[in-house]
């Protein structure tokens, strides 16, 4: 992968969807400070985004999914950590400016806020 322009990648969830919140991941509802601050996450880089257009600079949110790891939990995730590495590496190689400011998922289809 070679990189051609500069770009922001932020670690999200797709519990920080306020369309979604109470509809797909209800049990989070019981620890809202997690989906709280990936919300604020998610407005705060498309606030960025819009600002960094006209500097060239891809501004992008993306979940990793429910990986396999301390957080997520090792028993209760659904993909080891290299299934979600791989899967994010591959997808930034594809992106341009049509997912500038996009909330997305590990392959890159978007989520919404």
């Amino acid at each position: 992968m070679s990189v051609s322009r500069a770009a922001v990648l932020n670690m999200t969830s797709m519990a920080g969807s306020i369309t979604n919140t109470g509809f797909v991941f209800t049990e989070d509802l019981a620890v809202p400070s997690y989906k709280i601050s990936k919300a604020a996450l998610n407005m705060a880089m498309r606030v960025a985004a819009a600002n960094a257009k006209e500097k060239g600079i891809l501004v992008v949110m993306m979940c990793p999914g429910w990986v396999k790891t301390d957080m997520g939990g090792r028993d209760r995730g659904v993909l080891e950590p290299e299934e979600s590495i791989t899967a994010m590496i591959n997808t930034l190689s594809t992106l341009d400016d049509t997912h500038h400011g996009v909330f997305m998922d590990r392959e890159g289809i978007p989520y919404p806020f």
